[in-house]
């Protein structure tokens, strides 16, 4: 087993004791998203200093991400990218986007050493300050190759994010429509189990 090392700007929920003593406190095994889950916008009441992105929930470590975190993250690069909605109408047109993956934030809190007979039952959901929520499976993000391309955004054309997307959004780059699992303010990152 690697040796963790926080990345600089990352707050664990415990910061005395960074380990899976706290996890069951977090966890919640029942329904992925429950009826209040869909309706209220996140509480950014969590965020501590210059947090951005919360992580909760079926990991070891779960805390809270800076921008300065995510940016130390290695960095993913999207060229000309086009944003269509479901029914195929185009959305946004951007010349490049920048972000991290969203497994190399997953695993920065453990999720990779969850025991595999879990990890095939998780699901992770990404929600953004609006209540909109964005749903994967774990072996859709780490079993395929759109996990590659599901990134958690803070640059477009070479300056941060413009203010309707938020300090962070998320993109699945490797669906072929991507306005669906677009998602602006990026807030809240929870894995759970089925």
């Amino acid at each position: 087993m690697r040796k963790w090392i926080a990345p600089t700007g990352f707050l664990p929920k415990d910061p005395a004791h960074p380990s899976t003593e706290h996890m069951e406190a977090t966890m919640n095994t029942d329904a992925v998203a429950t009826p209040a889950l869909r309706e209220s916008p996140v509480d950014s009441s969590f965020l501590a200093g210059n947090s951005v992105l919360e992580v909760l929930g079926l990991i070891p470590r779960p805390g809270s991400f800076a921008l300065e975190a995510l940016e130390g993250l290695p960095r993913h690069d999207l060229g000309p990218t086009q944003v269509l909605c479901y029914s195929g109408r185009p959305v946004a047109q951007v010349d490049s986007y920048a972000g991290a993956r969203l497994i190399d934030l997953l695993d920065a809190c453990g999720l990779s050493e969850r025991p595999r007979s879990e990890l095939k039952r998780c699901v992770v959901v990404a929600r953004g300050d609006d209540g909109y929520q964005a749903i994967f499976s774990w072996s859709e993000l780490y079993n395929s190759a759109i996990g590659e391309k599901v990134l958690v955004l803070y640059e477009k054309n070479g300056e941060a994010l413009d203010a309707h997307l938020g300090t962070v959004c998320l993109i699945s780059a490797g669906d072929s429509r991507l306005g669906p699992r677009h998602l602006r303010g990026l807030r809240q990152v929870a894995v759970k189990m089925l």
